[in-house]
């Protein structure tokens, strides 16, 4: 569940939201003139996102360097370039 608290009230009372959150409770969205601009979410919950969105970029990387293989194989260069290409990458 989500609950929605603005800023001006969330200000006075964060402590309270901060342990409510990390004890498990709702997702809070601060907003600011009904807007949402942040959202409050627990340590627990927001190293599952983590772990998503880290797990999502490796898989993005790994199919970007395999269409990057297949362009330097179609193209008749040694797909070797690409591994050393990363090795220099990761030396800066």
């Amino acid at each position: 569940m989500e609950r929605f608290v603005g800023v001006d009230d969330a200000r006075g009372s964060l402590g309270r939201l901060v342990e409510e959150v990390a004890g498990g409770g709702d997702v809070i969205a601060l907003t600011k003139r009904g807007k949402a601009l942040a959202v409050l979410v627990s340590r627990d919950e927001y190293m599952k996102l983590k772990l998503v969105a880290t797990e999502r970029a490796r898989a993005e990387l790994g199919e970007a360097l395999g269409a990057a293989r297949q362009a330097v194989r179609a193209a008749g260069l040694d797909v070797g370039v690409i591994d050393e290409a990363i090795n220099a990458a990761r030396r800066l």
